[in-house]
């Protein structure tokens, strides 16, 4: 049983090693050049790590929605049998991901520049007074 979990598991488990392993030799790799579309798509989205941070971000906010959800049925059961609808199963499923691109990614887009041939994540502010307040 255990032989063919393993099998099943293992052509998938290598195309993403593969795709994990492509991502890191071209971000690291990767020269940047005078065109800023391709350069900043690069920079924001593989060199700056703006995607860990989204998922950690929609991990935590999935965490806080399913602990709502579980308090809501235990402590008011009559009122979530009464009131929980299946829309509200959808936009639980979706609001980390929605989150997570509120709180990691759109700030990344708008402050990882390449200068000088670096990728510099998180360092461009417009302004000396939106640097100061920084979420972290």
């Amino acid at each position: 049983m255990v032989v063919r979990m393993a099998r099943v598991l293992q052509p998938r488990g290598c195309l993403a090693l593969v795709f994990i392993l492509c991502v890191v030799l071209l971000s690291h790799t990767f020269v940047y050049r005078d065109n800023l579309i391709v350069d900043d798509i690069v920079c924001i989205f593989l060199a700056s790590g703006s995607w860990s941070s989204f998922s950690l971000m929609a991990g935590k906010v999935g965490l806080i929605v399913i602990t709502l959800e579980r308090y809501f049925k235990i402590v008011h059961a009559i009122a979530h049998r009464k009131y929980y609808r299946d829309w509200m199963l959808k936009v639980a499923v979706a609001l980390p991901w929605i989150g997570g691109a509120c709180l990691a990614m759109f700030p990344a887009i708008g402050t990882t520049r390449v200068v000088n041939g670096r990728c510099l994540s998180f360092a461009v502010w417009p302004t000396a007074s939106m640097s100061e307040v920084q979420i972290e």
